[in-house]
Formats: structure tokens, sequence, C-alpha cells
């Protein structure tokens, strides 16, 4: 028989009566209230399903935590990993860098000693050059000197 209200809130009582003065016949409104009220029953929340679904919550909730704290780690250590990766990485182009940098350099200075020696050698010979020539010119006046000299013995 039609409880006059189930824990749904549906109040078949008062649904059977709307039908029977609606012009239904008892049994009608009954089966009919029997009929579509489960099915409006089926479909409404309890409070025990809106209990049993906060409790999921909380629960999934955790989860989250869980998950999210597990993810953390896991990101930390992939960070980590990746770090020193790029650290090792890095280091070693440094180190190759360095190592091209100081044969390139040698290069340019053995080439700018070898500059540097040609022209030392450049000026060396001009100095010499300059030598010799300041050589002829003392020669050349001494011969004048004497010739002076020697010219003015004579007159007198």
């Amino acid at each position: 028989m039609l409880r006059p209200m189930d824990e749904s809130g549906f109040d078949t009582l008062k649904a059977t009566r709307a039908l029977e003065a609606a012009g239904f016949a008892a049994g009608q409104a009954e089966a009919m209230v029997t009929v579509f009220g489960g099915a409006i029953v089926a479909n409404v929340a309890t409070k025990w399903n809106i209990s049993d679904l906060k409790g999921d919550i909380r629960n999934l909730k955790g989860e989250i935590g869980t998950l999210r704290t597990e993810l953390d780690a896991r990101l930390e250590q992939q960070t980590s990993t990746l770090r020193t990766e790029l650290d090792a990485r890095l280091e070693q182009q440094t180190s190759t860098l360095r190592t091209e940098f100081d044969a390139r350099l040698e290069q340019q200075i053995g080439a700018l000693r070898t500059e540097l020696r040609s022209e030392i050698a450049e000026v060396r010979l001009s100095v010499e050059s300059l030598k010799a020539t300041m050589y002829r010119l003392l020669l050349a006046q001494a011969a004048v000197i004497v010739g002076l000299i020697y010219g003015l013995q004579r007159l007198f």
C-alpha cells in the first residue's frame, strides 16, 4: 500500500488524492503514483546519498593532495636531474670553448711573434744601413777637414 511520504520527500498520499480529485479512480491514482513516484524517488538524492557523496569528495580531495605531493616530488627530482645534466653539459661546452680559445690565442700570439721578429729584423737592417751611411758621412767629413787643414797649411 502507499506510504504517506517516503525518504525522498515525495508525498504519495497527497499525490494520490490530487489524482482522485482530477477524476482518476482510486486504483488508477494509486497505480500512477506507484509507477511515477518510483521513478521520481529513483532520481532524487537522499540525505544519505549526499552524505556518501561528501565522503567521496573528501576522499578524492585527499587523493588529489597525495597525487599533488607525489607529482611535486617527481617534478623536483626531474628538475634536479635536468639541472645536473645541464650543468655537466655547460661545463663540457665551457671546457671545449676554453680549449679552442687557448689554441686560437696561442696561434695568434705565434703569428704576432713571427711578425714582430720580421719587423725587428727590418729595423735592424735599417739601423745598420743608417750606421754605414753615417760612417761614410763621417769619413767624408774627416776627408774634407783633412783636406781643408792640408790646404790651409799650404797657404800659410
